[in-house]
Formats: structure tokens, sequence, C-alpha cells
């Protein structure tokens, strides 16, 4: 037992000096750089920054960023992101001649926070009358400017270390080395699992069939049910975004693909999870049986689902196709990304289907959160609609991950491995999950006919 201990510290220190290199890396890869200033002026105009990484470029429109000062006769914040090669910019101080403008607390934010100090970086002015020892300007023409050498300051913005920022991707590099520590000891039960199915897969398909089946067969129209409402969901959603609030193309993709392609994996996840969750309820009969192995009923359900998320992915490559996306080998992906979609069905599903026997408000709980998680994955919305702070927030869903890797395959043609943060992220949270969902499961798996 000792020995055991001292083996999971010594794994847990090494996992946590990788997880730190890794949130390092991927810190140091996202990090952006913002001018950030104080403003006041006596009217309200538009402050263009343009910026370069040397001074033998031409100053460009496509080099530039637009910011309003929408308050006069007050302080207004301006905030510019900057490309990490910036080295000078240049501040057009709107288009008015006569207005006098004030500025302060100029500062770099970055890697670490930098205050600037104007006085030394003030290359050129043009059309401007300068105070510059209390940073007021007069503008006196219609194109005011001045340029300003930041290169220094940016080095320290860049280079510089934010203890704070480090301290925080040491302590969740310690969780996650705790977490993937934890894992990696009760692996073996997740290896039990994935043998036992494939031993049974037989008798898992013959009983998703059958599930299939019974599900629709007190209906008229039996199993086409399955697939009505769906396309009745995918009907009324493009009626509603692209005919009533006549949605746009996004990013040059006919709204209906872009939402089809976003929505397919979501219908399959909500429905296989909402049924999995409620297996042993229904299933009571097998669950009371001691011969019968009932870990195989939670997969029932998800393998059952798959029948109709087959339909719609067929339906994705003709809808694809009559936009002029034709198959290529980014659509192989898709194989992938439905084998995570899977995957994380089946962890969360053993946690959920297990607790609802004690808990049976539960069942109502995921719906809601179905219906929440619905508008919170970029489904009918882009994410480059959102700040950097609330896009990794969003990131931390995984089906973000899923649903985005449906477009890249289908539409942006990315491959997955272009994502190797969000990869490595999906697959940590995927193995954390099962291995705490089988936990659970089998922990509780004795008192299941005690409260069916």
């Amino acid at each position: 037992m000792k020995n055991r201990k001292l083996l999971s510290i010594g794994i847990m220190f090494l996992f946590s000096i990788l997880f730190f290199n890794v949130l390092h890396l991927y810190y140091k890869d996202n990090l952006k750089i913002d001018l950030r200033f104080e403003v006041k002026s006596n009217s309200q105009d538009d402050y263009q920054l343009f910026y370069r990484s040397n001074s033998n470029q031409q100053w460009t429109e496509e080099h530039s960023i637009i910011e309003a000062y929408e308050h006069p006769t007050k302080w207004n914040s301006m905030k510019y992101t900057l490309p990490l090669d910036s080295y000078e910019v240049r501040i057009d101080l709107g288009k008015k001649s006569g207005q006098k403008i004030e500025i302060k607390d100029l500062s770099l934010n970055g890697a670490k926070n930098v205050k600037v100090n104007l006085e030394e970086i003030v290359q050129q002015t043009n059309q401007v009358q300068m105070n510059i020892k209390h940073m007021e300007f007069k503008t006196k023409g219609d194109d005011p400017y001045v340029t300003l050498k930041l290169g220094s300051y940016f080095d320290l913005a860049k280079n510089g270390i934010n203890y704070t920022k480090m301290a925080m991707i040491a302590l969740l590099s310690i969780i996650a080395a705790a977490l993937f520590t934890f894992s990696l000891f009760n692996l073996r039960q997740v290896k039990s699992l994935f043998i036992e199915m494939y031993g049974r897969k037989n008798l898992v398909f013959s009983l998703a069939k059958n599930d299939f089946k019974t599900k629709y067969s007190s209906s008229y129209l039996g199993i086409t049910w399955g697939f009505i409402q769906p396309l009745l969901i995918i009907l009324t959603y493009w009626f509603v975004f692209q005919v009533g609030l006549k949605s746009a193309s996004v990013m040059d993709v006919p709204f209906i693909l872009w939402f089809m392609v976003g929505i397919v994996p979501w219908f399959y996840f909500s429905e296989a999870w909402s049924n999995a969750t409620n297996v042993f309820v229904e299933y009571s009969y097998l669950v009371k049986k001691v011969v019968f192995n009932i870990e195989v009923l939670p997969i029932v359900r998800i393998v059952s689902a798959l029948i109709v998320n087959l339909f719609f992915v067929l339906l994705l490559f003709t809808v694809s196709a009559a936009y002029g996306y034709y198959p290529n080998l980014y659509y192989l992906q898709i194989i992938y990304y439905s084998m995570c979609m899977i995957l994380l069905t089946i962890s969360i599903s053993y946690i959920t289907s297990a607790v609802v026997l004690f808990f049976r408000d539960l069942y109502q709980i995921i719906g809601i959160v179905i219906q929440i998680g619905f508008w919170f994955t970029p489904i009918v919305w882009s994410y480059t609609m959102l700040s950097d702070f609330w896009l990794f927030v969003f990131k931390l869903n995984p089906m973000f991950y899923i649903v985005n890797g449906f477009r890249d395959s289908f539409i942006n043609q990315i491959y997955f491995w272009q994502h190797p943060y969000q990869t490595i992220y999906f697959w940590f949270s995927c193995i954390l999950l099962l291995t705490i969902g089988l936990k659970v499961f089998r922990k509780l798996r004795p008192h299941f006919s005690d409260v069916l």
C-alpha cells in the first residue's frame, strides 16, 4: 500500500510538470497584447490605430483597428488588440480640426502589464499641437495623428512573467495531474468494460435493434417518427432563423448547411444521453435478473440512437453536395468525431443512469440541461462573436469540440490535430468522466434492485 502511494505521488509529480508545460505553451500560443489608454475629448469621433512590425512597412487599412469615442467631455477607455510582432503604432485622433484631446494611463497588457511613458515613445505628430508634459493634443487639420514607437515596451509585455497567471497554471496543472493519476490507476475498469462489450457485441446490437423497434411499435407510423421529429425541428429552426429573422450566410456558408452540420451531432447526443439515463428504470425486469450483465444496457440505448444518426449523417452528405461541398479526405474525420460523440455519451450515461435510480428528479434536470446546453453550444450561433474569455469558457463544453469538429470536416476543411489543445482536453475529460462513471456505477449497482 505504501509503495502504491509513493508511486502515485511520483506519477502525479511527473504529470504536473507535463501539464504545466502544456498549459504554459497554450497560454503563450494564445497570448495577445492589448494597448489600452484613457482618452477625453470635447466631441464624438472614431480613433483609428494603425500598427506595423518595422519602420519600412506602410500604414495600411488592413493593419488597423477602429474604436469609437462616444462620450464627449468624459474619460473613455480604449482598447486595441495588437499582433505579437507589432513594433510601432499610429493613432489617428479623429477627423475634426480644433479638438482638444487628453490621453492618460497608456499601457500594454500581455504576459505582463506594462505602463507606458508617452514622453519616451512619441516619434512623430501630424496636424497636432502637443503638450508633452500633460499629454494634451490639439488637432489642426482633418488627418491628425501621433506615431508611437513601442518596441522595448512591447518586448516587456510579451516576454514578461505574470506571477498570478503562472500560479494559476501551476494550480491547474496539479489538479489535472491528480485527476489523470486517479484515472490511470483505475484504467483497468475502463479496459474491462470495452473487453466485455466487444465479447457481447452480438447481444448489444440485437438488443439495440429491438430497442429501436419497440420504441415506436405502438404508433401507426412506427420507426418513421424517429426521423420525422428531427427533420421537423431542423425545418422549424431554418424557417425561424433564415426566413423569419433573415439570418445571413455564416462565413460565406449557406445558413441551412452550417446549421444542419451543427445540430446533427447534438440530436444524437441529447437523445442517446436522455434514453441511456432512464434505461434501468425501463428495463427494471432485466436489472432484477442476477444472471444478466446490466452494464450493457446503457450501451444498448447509445447504439440504438446511432440508427437515426446514421440517416442524418447521410443526409448531410447529400445537402453538402447540393451546395457544392463534395466528399474529400476531411470527411473521413466524421468517423473520428462520431467515436468522440459516442464515448462522451457513454462516459456521462454511466454516472446519470446509476444516480437517477436514487434521485428520480435527475431525469427532469437532465432534460433542462439538454435544453440549456443546446443554446450554450454554437449550433445556431457562431462562436466568432465571443470575446476571448467567453470563448475559453464555452470551449470547456465537450460538445463544442464535436460540433466544431463536424463543421471542420464538412465545411472548414481542418484536421482535428490542428486543434491540439482542444483534442487533449476532450480526451482527458472523457477518460476522467468514464472512470468516475464506472466507479459510481459499480458502487451503486448492488443496490439497484432495492430501489426499483
